[in-house]
């Protein structure tokens, strides 16, 4: 057995380009969310320990501001509005959604909206600046 060191920014990133990959060809929608939604995630936190907004985040925020304007009034929290934006990310690695085996949801749509969030975490952490396969990378994302 031979132990490596594996970075997690470039595991995510291998996730996303796997996942951009799946959702380009068409395929398997419910692998796309969970590599996406693996990818958001890693992005999400190496964002938050830098003290930086995620796309989550950013996106609560501002239906949080929406709501308000338009009703005078805070967003109700996650039990009183009945969805959540990880629910079905939740649902595919978990099986359950409200303790049911069975979540209807729209999988091609699901899957573009978490990728749209991994890859605005990705642009936030990195502002694009670098890519696995660029030789002047001082990351080695190829193992």
């Amino acid at each position: 057995m031979t132990l490596m060191a594996h970075d997690v920014q470039c595991i995510a990133l291998r996730q996303l380009e796997t996942a951009l990959r799946l959702y380009s060809e068409r395929e398997d929608y419910y692998s796309v969310t969970t590599l996406a939604g693996a990818s958001e995630g890693v992005f999400g936190k190496l964002l938050e320990k830098r003290g930086d907004d995620t796309a989550l985040g950013s996106r609560k925020e501002a239906a949080s501001k929406i709501h308000k304007k338009c009703y005078e009034q805070d967003l109700p929290n996650r039990k009183d509005a009945g969805y959540h934006p990880n629910d079905v990310a939740n649902f595919l690695k978990h099986g359950l959604f409200c303790g049911s085996t069975i979540m209807e949801f729209d999988a091609p749509e699901e899957a573009k909206d978490m990728l749209n969030r991994a890859i605005d975490n990705y642009h936030e952490l990195t502002g694009l600046s670098y890519a696995c396969n660029d030789p002047s990378s001082e990351r080695d994302c190829n193992e």
